[in-house]
């Protein structure tokens, strides 16, 4: 099915934003170091059931770069877009860094969103002291060379040690198809940006208790502990929430295997397919 792009503008900031499809309103939150572009072979089966949306979020890609950066920024951009859209509540789908936008909104404004689809998010915001000096232990083997590459100007080579981090071994940037890592040199501008963010959402225990949406949380079975960790808090804080865990699968999954994402997806939102298992908890 044919997608078109569209950009609104959104909070004084231009927004370019994907749509393909017909039926209930589905919004795919890209992460860091993409855009919407990241979602085009989700997009194509997924439109044949819903109306797919796929925003760019400030300062990545085509977007407007002015303005914070931060999850609050993000999560105010993406409830304005939705109030553009006059839609309704939507199915919200997010992954890694846009998962922690999506759920940020779902807190903010509960009444704008159907469900929380949430691929390996990354914010520490919900864990306890032990699990937080354990999830900053790995963030710190994995973002230490990177801010040391950002602060020393070589961003390029930075890139390349995020996406080694998130691959889980080294050479995982070289070792992919050209066009993921053009894609992810082209969103560099990003990177200091996001390392020098300060916004701070409440994601408490107690706040996330008052989320009553269906959630999901997915999480690779073969994952860094930092997003491990942050899935686990999840599912203990938020009420209505189910964990997925996708065996033999990585932070960097849903560009690996793009169709196993589908299949995964559709089958836990309404009305989804009897499709291949994966192992709930």
């Amino acid at each position: 099915m044919q997608s078109q792009t569209h950009t609104f503008l959104i909070n004084g900031s231009p927004m370019p934003c994907l749509q393909a499809g017909s039926g209930e309103p589905l919004l795919l939150i890209h992460g860091a170091l993409a855009n919407h572009t990241l979602w085009l072979e989700h997009i194509e089966p997924l439109s044949h059931h819903y109306c797919v949306y796929a925003p760019t979020l400030r300062h990545f890609g085509e977007a407007g770069k002015e303005g914070p950066f931060g999850l609050d920024t993000h999560a105010g951009d993406l409830l304005a877009l939705l109030a553009q859209l006059a839609v309704g509540p939507v199915h919200l789908v997010g992954w890694s860094y846009g998962a922690d936008v999506a759920l940020t909104a779902a807190l903010q404004a509960p009444e704008c969103v159907q469900s929380l689809y949430l691929v390996e998010p990354g914010c520490p915001g919900a864990l306890d002291e032990q699990g937080l000096a354990a999830f900053m232990a790995d963030a710190g083997a994995m973002f230490g060379p990177v801010f040391g590459q950002v602060g020393a100007g070589l961003l390029q080579e930075a890139v390349a040690t995020l996406i080694d981090g998130s691959g889980g071994r080294p050479g995982y940037f070289a070792a992919q198809p050209l066009k993921w890592q053009q894609a992810q040199l082209a969103e560099v501008g990003s990177l200091p940006k996001q390392l020098s963010q300060n916004e701070r959402p409440d994601w408490s225990p107690a706040r996330l208790a008052t989320l009553k949406l269906p959630t999901c949380i997915v999480q690779g079975t073969d994952t860094r502990p930092l997003f491990a960790l942050t899935g686990e808090a999840l599912g203990r804080a938020i009420p209505a929430s189910e964990r997925l865990l996708v065996p033999h699968a990585g932070h960097l999954y849903p560009i690996e295997q793009p169709a196993l994402f589908v299949q995964h997806l559709r089958r836990w939102l309404p009305h989804g397919d009897s499709l291949p298992p994966a192992t709930a908890l």
